[in-house]
């Protein structure tokens, strides 16, 4: 199912699975304490995003419970995390769908890059490497 109408011409084109989709829905859904403009971010994600199937390569894009390696232009810094629901921040190298961070990284494969603004200074980073983490994905 291709959402390419709600695309933005400054964003790249991104994919979610089915499952994911669910899941992001009903957290936001579900979420105690309500933060505006988080809620409108993922929900715009979400909303862009193409659909595609659960069994999709964990390679081919960011996703709920996949380790993710990617470089932040502008500092050159180096980042590698698991993208996790919030309940899920065990350990530093854990990264909530619900950060800033989180929501510009979820649907992006590798060579992706994405723009964004987080309280007020602008952010830019390329998705270098997308993998299935160690553990299981989560359900």
């Amino acid at each position: 199912m291709a959402n390419a109408g709600k695309r933005r011409p400054d964003r790249p084109s991104i994919v979610l699975t089915k499952m994911d989709r669910q899941k992001l829905l009903r957290l936001l859904r579900d979420l105690p304490t309500r933060s505006v403009d988080t809620d409108c971010l993922l929900r715009e994600e979400i909303d862009r995003a193409d659909l595609i199937s659960d069994t999709a390569a964990w390679s081919s894009a960011v996703r709920l419970g996949c380790e993710v390696k990617c470089v932040e232009h502008g500092t050159s810094h180096l980042r590698r995390g698991r993208l996790v629901l919030p309940d899920e921040t065990r350990t530093i190298h854990c990264i909530s769908v619900l950060s800033p961070l989180g929501i510009a990284l979820i649907g992006l494969g590798p060579g992706q890059t994405i723009h964004w603004t987080e309280r007020g200074r602008e952010r830019s980073l390329a998705v270098l490497e997308v993998r299935a983490s160690g553990l299981s994905p989560p359900t």
